[in-house]
């Protein structure tokens, strides 16, 4: 996360404070989000647009891959109010146990997950996602070991 953050610095703003704090406002603005990007953004590889496996950026023209979905997501989110604090990139393991990146939303009516292969918003433990790693709460900067759903006990 240290390199995103350096990169993007917004996507590690400990310091700003949103302007909504009702969960309800939060995850109605977040369910739209998610659906706009994944309809707006084309699906391509890092190896096929940057000739690498592995790039954290934003979506270019051509489109972008799992990370880069979460990363414009979370953008949207802090430009329309939401802290970010409350918006952590989590990686982990799809359904079919590929390597895949998502964006948290973080409430006090739970943590929702923003996924580029479906616009339908679920609860974390609900996702079918095994959680390797998240940005850390804490810092931001950092990641913590998750282990959980999926795959692993919750």
């Amino acid at each position: 996360a240290v390199g995103m953050c350096q990169r993007y610095q917004w996507a590690c703003d400990s310091s700003r404070i949103g302007t909504i704090g009702d969960a309800q406002q939060i995850l109605k603005l977040a369910s739209k989000i998610n659906i706009s990007v994944n309809r707006a953004i084309r699906e391509v590889s890092d190896q096929s647009q940057y000739g690498r496996s592995e790039v954290w950026a934003l979506p270019t023209n051509r489109g972008g891959d799992c990370e880069d979905f979460a990363l414009i997501k979370k953008r949207e989110l802090i430009s329309r109010g939401v802290a970010p604090f409350q918006l952590l990139i989590a990686t982990g393991l799809d359904r079919n146990r590929n390597s895949h990146a998502v964006l948290i939303v973080r409430t006090n009516r739970g943590d929702y997950v923003l996924d580029n292969l479906t616009d339908k918003m679920k609860r974390w433990d609900a996702s079918g996602i095994s959680f390797l790693r998240m940005q850390d709460p804490s810092t931001s900067t950092g990641w913590t070991l998750v282990a959980r759903g999926g795959m692993f006990p919750t």
